[in-house]
């Protein structure tokens, strides 16, 4: 499983399997905030999304 982290102003990725994170860069962070303006909107200490497969069936039902 997958996080997307926003912590202050620094964004990042974590893979919960491995633990480890990598911080994100400028292009990743501006597609991030296309797709989730709420984030900018909020001003909390740590948001994060939860990133989690699905199998592609589901969608097509």
């Amino acid at each position: 499983m997958y996080y997307i982290c926003k912590f202050s102003d620094t964004w990042s990725l974590y893979d919960g399997t491995k633990q480890t994170s990598r911080s994100l860069d400028t292009e990743e962070i501006s597609g991030l905030k296309k797709l989730f303006p709420q984030l900018l909107k909020e001003n909390k200490i740590l948001t994060a999304l939860q990133i989690s497969t699905i199998n592609p069936n589901k969608l097509l039902q």
